[in-house]
């Protein structure tokens, strides 16, 4: 009875919910997009999730990140989600990794990689969807980006030999919009999990899925499809040069001597990014702009070149604030 309304739906039916009873299926990032993904997920009656990611709940989440409640502040959002899915839905077999997914625990991760149907992105920088563009694409997994900032949101599938990959339309890690800095509408991020959840379904029932990018203004009611052709020259998905996965396009992090100090470098800043970074900025906290770099809150000094130097307890809070309030 529980999955009645679902199976009741005749482009799923009661073989296609049989079918979602054994697929498996990973999401990268537990954020007001993973969150909700996941929920809608469990609800939907998916044999196992496994939920990673490397943060907190934080108070500001809670605008739009409904899965979780003030009791959830501080403590970890994927041992988190997975508490609240349980009570959701028993049946439903739920793991979760609380770290940072990088070029060095990937493959560790997904191991058993040949038993996941399924990879929703929805992190919180390029690098990471890079990252995980490389490892689809290299051993066949289906996935889904997602993002959503401000008022706008984008879905795109990316299955493996059937369509274009990120890199075909997205060149470089070069975004610095984020929640932190641009700010976010709980009403986009709840529209753009739906349609992720959506697409997966169709995915995994082997319907006909979304071959174009889906873009929505929800603010100025804009919904574009966008057509994306694979790049006949794309280092990914043609050339099989996996930049990011090999470790190429990484961004470099080290501990320096001190204070719990570490180094981000990065290679994407130009002059006009460093601008508008120092702007958005000044809008949520104190900036002490000495020109050729920026102090933000006495926790991150940041240079013109996209280096920074950040104050944090290790290495992985030092990548979520580069996350949270740079980009990439």
């Amino acid at each position: 009875m529980r999955y009645l309304r679902q199976e009741i739906f005749k482009e799923i039916g009661k073989k296609g919910q049989e079918k979602l009873k054994k697929r498996i299926i990973a999401i990268i990032g537990l954020g007001a997009l993973g969150s909700n993904s996941a929920e809608l997920l469990t609800r939907a009656g998916i044999r196992k999730l496994l939920l990673i990611d490397r943060d907190i709940v934080e108070l500001s989440n809670l605008q739009r990140q409904s899965l979780f409640n003030e009791e959830d502040i501080g403590k970890p959002k994927a041992s988190q989600t997975k508490k609240h899915l349980n009570k959701i839905n028993s049946d439903v077999e739920i793991n979760f990794i609380i770290d940072d997914l990088n070029i060095e625990n990937i493959g560790k991760i997904f191991s058993q990689r040949k038993n996941f149907d399924l990879i929703l992105d929805c992190t919180d920088n390029l690098e990471t969807r890079f990252l995980m563009n490389d490892f689809c694409i290299k051993n066949k997994i289906p996935f889904i980006y997602s993002s959503a900032v401000g008022s706008k949101g984008y879905v795109f599938n990316v299955i493996p030999e059937k369509t274009a990959c990120l890199r075909c339309f997205l060149k470089e890690a070069t975004q610095l919009d984020t929640c932190e800095t641009t700010g976010v509408l709980n009403s986009i991020t709840n529209l753009i999990s739906s349609l992720q959840v959506s697409e997966a379904i169709k995915i995994l029932l082997k319907k006909d899925f979304e071959r174009n990018l889906l873009f929505f203004d929800i603010w100025k009611n804009e919904l574009l499809k966008i057509q994306i052709n694979k790049n006949k020259n794309c280092g990914c998905c043609v050339k099989n040069n996996f930049e990011y996965l090999n470790g190429k396009k990484s961004s470099k992090i080290a501990k320096l001597c001190g204070n719990n100090i570490f180094q981000i470098r990065a290679k994407f800043f130009d002059k006009k990014n460093f601008a508008n970074l120092k702007i958005k900025l000044k809008k949520v906290g104190k900036v002490i702009d000495f020109g050729y770099c920026i102090n933000f809150e006495n926790k991150m000094t940041i240079f013109n070149d996209g280096r920074a130097l950040i104050k944090a307890i290790n290495q992985k809070e030092a990548k979520s604030l580069y996350s949270k309030f740079v980009g990439n």
